[in-house]
């Protein structure tokens, strides 16, 4: 039972056999990881073991998530002969540390954030893309564990003593405080990427529509280079050396006036359109 659900992709679940009772939940863990030398702070979840019997508690993880040693810190008193009432303490541990993880996640998205407004590079974007992507672990774990705790409370095991069925409760209320933590910040970080994309989308067009109006400027000169380029008789154009010149500032003159034309047209419009 134990090494079958040592599976890093085992989902949770509660399994009966043998008088052995074997309890999977999903359990946040803080990894870091490396992305174009730079180290980023981010979060999975993997699967947390808890099986017993009537004579053995067993606690079993690949990585070492302290969720023992915080459950015996925060309890004055524990008793490991009660196997029903450790395990309440236990998901109860986990779901406070889910809601501690979710407000660190926030943290995380407003520090990107606050950068995102300075800065000119896609590291924020990614490292935002990378915190949904952890809350998307996160709900997905906290739903399947909310479902065992669900499934533990119709057994009657967990209802014996007055008690234990309080601390059930007060399971399934952290557990309900995350999911509803998850979601929220779930909406912000999705409408907060969307809104950046479509910030970005504005400056390019602003960039382009500048662009455009150097090109039609620049064009310009360029048409009246290429009509007194011509072999043609007859175009307007004064004798000798002055000539160049003054083709040169009619260009330049008529290059100015488009300008101010395009610039007063773009002005009304976004006028008429405010």
């Amino acid at each position: 039972m134990l090494t079958s659900s040592l599976d890093s992709e085992e989902s949770a679940h509660i399994d009966n056999e043998d008088g052995n009772t074997l309890i999977v939940v999903d359990v946040p863990i803080d990894v870091e990881k490396r992305k174009k030398k730079e180290t980023i702070e981010t979060f999975e979840t993997v699967p947390y073991i808890i099986a017993f019997n009537e004579n053995y508690i067993v606690t079993l993880c690949k990585n070492d998530t302290k969720l023992a040693q915080k459950v015996i810190s925060k309890n004055k008193r524990v008793a490991p002969h009660k196997h029903v009432r450790l395990v309440l303490l236990i998901l109860l541990t986990l779901a406070q540390q889910f809601i501690l993880d979710l407000k660190k996640v926030d943290r995380l998205s407003r520090n990107l954030e606050s950068k995102l407004h300075t800065s000119q590079k896609n590291n924020e974007l990614f490292g935002l893309m990378e915190l949904n992507k952890v809350l998307v672990y996160f709900s997905t774990a906290l739903n399947a564990d909310k479902v065992v705790s669900e499934k533990l409370k119709r057994n009657t095991e967990f209802q014996m003593y007055e008690e234990d069925f309080d601390l059930m409760d007060d399971v399934q209320v952290e557990l309900n405080q995350a999911i509803e933590m998850c979601s929220i910040y779930r909406g912000i970080l999705s409408v907060m990427l969307d809104s950046f994309s479509s910030i970005i989308n504005n400056n390019l067009n602003n960039v382009m529509k500048i662009l455009a109006i150097i090109t039609i400027v620049i064009s310009i000169p360029t048409l009246v280079a290429s009509f007194y380029g011509m072999n043609v008789q007859g175009l307007p154009v004064p004798e000798g050396p002055v000539g160049f010149y003054v083709i040169l500032g009619g260009s330049v003159a008529l290059a100015l006036l488009g300008a101010l034309l395009i610039v007063f047209l773009v002005k009304l419009t976004g006028g008429k359109r405010k």
